[in-house]
C-alpha cells in the first residue's frame, strides 16, 4: 500500500468544498443547510527560484485582498509536509499582514534544518488566525484504501515523539467510492 501526502492548503480546500456537498451517510438530527461553504481563505504561496520573494508577496496581496483587511490577524507557516513546525520555530501566529509578510520574507527561499533533514522553504500557507483553547484543536487524517475513505481525527498531535500515530478516533463516516 502506498501513501500520498498533500499540502495542508489543498487538504483544507478539499474538505471545505466537499463538507456541504457530500451526501449524508447516516440519519442526522441536523437540518440540511442547502448553502455551500464559501471558498476557504487560504493563501497558498509558492516561491520559485526565478522570482523575488517581494514580487510573490506583492502578487499575493493582489490575489488575496483579504490579507490587507484592517485588524485581520493571520497564521503563516511553511506548507511543505514538515513535521513539528512549531518546535522548529516555523509558525507565525496571531500576526498582522505586515508582520506575517516580514516573517515570510525572512524564511522564504532559505535553507532550513528540521531535525536531521535540510531543505529550502518554497511553499507557505497564510490563513486567518482563529483564537481557540488548545484543547479544542483537532488533527485530521483521511485514509483511502481502494473503495473506502475513512476520516480519522485526534485531539493530540498526529505524531508522537516516537513517530508513531496516536490512537485516532474514527467516526463511522466511511464512504464507498
Amino acid at each position: 500500500m502506498s501513501a500520498k501526502s498533500i499540502l495542508e492548503a489543498d487538504g483544507k480546500a478539499i474538505l471545505n468544498y466537499h463538507l456541504t456537498r457530500a451526501p449524508v451517510i447516516k440519519p442526522t438530527p441536523l437540518k440540511a443547510s442547502g448553502v455551500h461553504n464559501p471558498p476557504a481563505r487560504l493563501a497558498s504561496l509558492h516561491f520559485p527560484e526565478d522570482q523575488t520573494v517581494e514580487s510573490v508577496l506583492d502578487q499575493a496581496e493582489a490575489t488575496y485582498p483579504w490579507l490587507k483587511a484592517p485588524g485581520a490577524k493571520f497564521v503563516a507557516k511553511p506548507d511543505q509536509l514538515i513535521k513539528r513546525r512549531g518546535k522548529a520555530g516555523l509558525l507565525a501566529l496571531n500576526k498582522t499582514w505586515p508582520e506575517a509578510r516580514a516573517w515570510i520574507e525572512t524564511k522564504a527561499g532559505t535553507e532550513q534544518q528540521v531535525e536531521h533533514i535540510t531543505g529550502t522553504l518554497r511553499q507557505f500557507l497564510v490563513e486567518p488566525f482563529v483564537p481557540h483553547p488548545a484543547n479544542t484543536e483537532y488533527y485530521i487524517n483521511i485514509n483511502s484504501v481502494r473503495d473506502v475513505s475513512t476520516p480519522e481525527h485526534s485531539r493530540s498531535t498526529i505524531l508522537t515523539l516516537s513517530g508513531r500515530l496516536d490512537p485516532l478516533h474514527t467516526r463511522g463516516w466511511c464512504r464507498r467510492r
